[in-house]
């Protein structure tokens, strides 16, 4: 919650996080490294998407009087 509605700090914070997984994936598996696609996808392309707001429900008709 605490990035909710500051989209741009939740960014830099997982471009960070980012930093951080590439280098301990590099250490770990160096050959082959991680597929920076993958791990742009995984860290930082979610974060651009405007987040979901549930759906307004539909107004019922009134009742027809019989």
């Amino acid at each position: 919650m605490e990035y909710r509605r500051d989209r741009v700090s939740l960014s830099i914070y997982m471009a960070g996080c980012l930093f951080d997984a590439t280098a301990d994936l590099l250490a770990l598996t160096p050959n082959p490294g991680p597929d920076p696609a993958a791990l742009f996808d995984r860290f930082i392309a979610w974060t651009a998407r405007e987040p979901r707001t549930p759906a307004a429900p539909h107004p019922q008709p009134p009742a027809s009087q019989a």
